[in-house]
């Protein structure tokens, strides 16, 4: 056994990734337009999510792929964060692509800061859910699940996005998730990466990659 190549927790002050439900680390890399792909470790790849999400202006350019866990891909960096609104759009896209393509894919963005938290479920090229923190008003389909069950809990018996933004429960909702981190809604419907460890399945090697935002051209994509 590798341990220096086994699977470990992704943590960051701000946490973007995607997951995919395909076994094809290379086409997920073609689909996504990555290019210079080089080959990482784990620990160098965790901390260099956590770098990324730091950088500023260039938190876009790199992203980090993990090999395939337990019949998931996740792919990391700012570039995939749904609260960047000139990202939300080409996400959701993304997203619904993948899905049609493999099945089932989501987006997600977890803030150790408390800044909010996001996510985004879809299946079969439709969109099931949408949820940013920072903009309600972005919000799509129905809360299901443990997002369902943590509303109903916190006194919200229909949408968050619906309430009015001036109310108090709104504001609390938006500001904590109402303790629904998309970490949680991400071990519900893929993975959740700060609870990825050596027991996690996994086939294949860390890859990180330029994204098509670090071309001149892709500034504004």
């Amino acid at each position: 056994m590798n341990v220096a190549n086994d699977p470990m927790p992704v943590r960051s002050c701000w946490l973007s990734w995607i997951a995919v439900a395909a076994s094809d680390q290379t086409e997920v890399v073609r689909l996504l337009g990555l290019t210079d792909v080089r080959l990482g470790t784990w620990s160098a790849g965790v901390d260099l999510v956590d770098e990324v999400a730091h950088s500023g202006d260039d938190r876009f350019s790199t992203v980090v792929v993990t090999p395939v866990l337990d019949g998931w891909i996740l792919v990391f960096g700012a570039w995939l964060g749904l609260p960047y609104l000139e990202r939300t759009d080409s996400i959701t896209q993304l997203c619904e692509e993948f899905s049609l393509r493999f099945g089932k894919a989501g987006a997600y963005f977890h803030s150790e800061q408390n800044d909010g938290e996001a996510w985004l479920i879809a299946e079969h090229g439709t969109v099931l859910r949408r949820w940013i923190a920072e903009y309600p008003e972005a919000g799509l389909g129905e809360p299901s699940g443990v997002e369902r069950n943590l509303l109903d809990a916190f006194g919200i018996p229909g949408k968050p996005e619906d309430l009015d933004p001036d109310d108090e429960l709104a504001s609390s909702w938006e500001a904590t998730s109402g303790d629904c981190w998309a970490t949680t809604i991400a071990a519900e419907h893929s993975l959740d990466p700060t609870a990825i460890g050596p027991s996690t399945p996994s086939a294949g090697q860390i890859l990180i990659a330029n994204t098509p935002y670090s071309q001149p051209e892709g500034r504004h994509a």
